[in-house]
């Protein structure tokens, strides 16, 4: 008689290898051995459950099921059992199953909790999977590989799996394998739906057109509570703080699971009122470390939405510099880590200072130049001035020695004129000398005030006449003119 469906056997630990060796399978989830389909039952008839030991009685000497039931019924076990065979033989195919990741522990197996929603986003469908040891390492080590991110929670997979129906741990899924194409897919197509949805309302790229920040002097962080690249950050974003080089706020928010969700973009819309108040140079979030999956759940609608929408630019430092989420693309500066971002925090600040020390340098240097130019023309000039100065001075005293030699030539001409003029005027006066004239035989006629007459008239007006001769004077009247008068 073959073996329709598993049959599961009450063999002892002793006996494993006989079974084995008799073509046995073992279960891990029941510890137990099982007859697999289409297996003789005969070589197992010592191990088999008394239900099965019955039928392979007599058909005469076997009582009824009926019987049976009516006597004593029939146990949880046996019930659940013959479900389980029944699933068993329904469907003992493994199938491809589509579902969402809840849970995922990792002990000696790994366990996880699948569930899957409608349109509305109502859970629909729940159920404990498990992945055995044996194919744990090579699946998850393959889904790795595909992806670039370990198996976790608030995937979604497609999965390969086989139905189990356990009399203590119930209904249940036994995992075969995972294909990762799916879970990228799911992921690519998702992060393009909210870049679609972002374009067409026009805030793809309302961050990432803001002016960088070229300074830094007050800042806003936006990191999980007690993260360790929170911690990595504050290591130096402490030091900058201490100095007075700039001031950081902190914000907290949750990062996974879906409190982040609505926790980023509360604590967002939180800086962006204490921005009114007072001005914030950039707004950082940082996330540090972490399964790469926990970075695709930032990829998020109202998480994106509120880092474009904010109203100062926002840098990202959330992951690896190999991850690269939506929140990157709609940022307005990607650092990767947190590390990296007070590195480019603290480069921006020190090259300020350095180019702020440079200008003043180049200030001083250009003052200094300038002076030293002016101080070089005004030596320049006063020494053009004092040439010209001595050159006038040498001109006005060689014009000074032409004006006193022309001046000294003049007087002297003047002077010999004037003595030859004198001479001229002295013998002109020696020649009108009336001594001189009187002794020519000149006669001077006076009137009797003895006053010189010139002409006819004064002489008759005078009448009375003295006439002086060189050897003295007469007097004379007029008797009578002249015919001619």
């Amino acid at each position: 008689m073959r073996c329709e469906q598993p049959i599961y056997l009450n063999c002892p630990f002793t006996e494993k290898e006989l079974v084995k060796q008799l073509g046995a399978k073992f279960d891990g989830v029941s510890k137990k051995w099982f007859i697999p389909v289409r297996l003789e039952i005969e070589p197992f008839q010592r191990w088999l459950p008394a239900e099965w030991q019955a039928s392979l009685l007599p058909l005469d000497s076997a009582p009824s099921v009926a019987t049976q039931a009516s006597i004593a019924g029939i146990s949880l076990y046996e019930l659940l059992n013959q479900v389980r065979q029944t699933l068993a033989q329904a469907h003992a195919q493994p199938y491809w199953l589509r579902a969402e990741i809840v849970a995922i522990h990792h002990r000696q197996h790994v366990y996880l909790e699948l569930s899957d929603h409608d349109a509305e986003g109502r859970e629909i469908a729940k159920v404990r999977a498990s992945l055995w040891r044996e194919r744990a390492t090579k699946v998850l080590s393959h889904f790795e590989q595909q992806t670039g991110m370990a198996l976790s929670a608030g995937l979604k997979v497609l999965f390969q799996a086989t139905i189990e129906l356990h009399p203590v741990y119930g209904f249940s899924l036994n995992l075969l394998d995972i294909d990762p194409r799916f879970t990228l897919g799911e992921m690519a197509a998702k992060v393009q739906r909210i870049r679609v949805q972002l374009t067409q309302e026009g805030l793809i790229n309302q961050n990432r057109q803001l002016a960088k920040p070229n300074e830094f002097c007050q800042i806003a962080v936006i990191a999980p509570a007690q993260a360790a690249g929170l911690g990595d950050f504050r290591s130096q974003a402490d030091k900058l703080q201490a100095l007075g080089l700039c001031q950081f706020h902190y914000y907290v928010a949750s990062f996974q699971g879906k409190n982040a969700t609505e926790e980023i973009p509360q604590a967002i819309e939180k800086v962006a009122k204490a921005h009114l108040k007072t001005p914030f140079d950039a707004l950082v979030l940082i996330r540090g470390g972490g399964a790469t999956a926990d970075l695709m759940q930032l990829n998020e609608y109202p998480i994106v939405k509120a880092i474009c929408t904010a109203p100062l630019p926002v840098i990202i430092g959330i992951g690896h510099e190999r991850d690269k989420s939506l929140l990157d693309e709609v940022a307005n500066h990607v650092c990767h880590t947190p590390s990296l971002t007070i590195t480019y925090i603290q480069t921006t600040i020190v090259q300020n200072a350095q180019q702020a020390k440079q200008h003043w340098q180049n200030l001083l240097q250009g003052a200094q130049a300038v002076l030293t130019q002016a101080q070089l023309q005004n030596q320049q000039v006063y020494a053009q001035v004092r040439e010209q100065a001595r050159y006038a001075l040498a001109n006005q005293r060689q014009q000074t020695q032409y004006l006193w030699q022309d001046i000294k030539n003049a007087s002297q001409q003047q002077l010999q004129q004037a003595r030859f003029m004198t001479k001229q005027w002295m013998e002109q006066i020696l020649l009108g000398d009336p001594k001189r004239i009187l002794q020519q035989g000149y006669v001077l006629v006076r009137d009797k005030q003895q006053r010189l007459l010139t002409d006819k008239e004064q002489a008759q007006q005078a009448r009375e006449l003295w006439l002086e001769f060189k050897d003295g004077m007469i007097a004379s009247q007029i008797t009578e003119k002249s015919p001619e008068s």
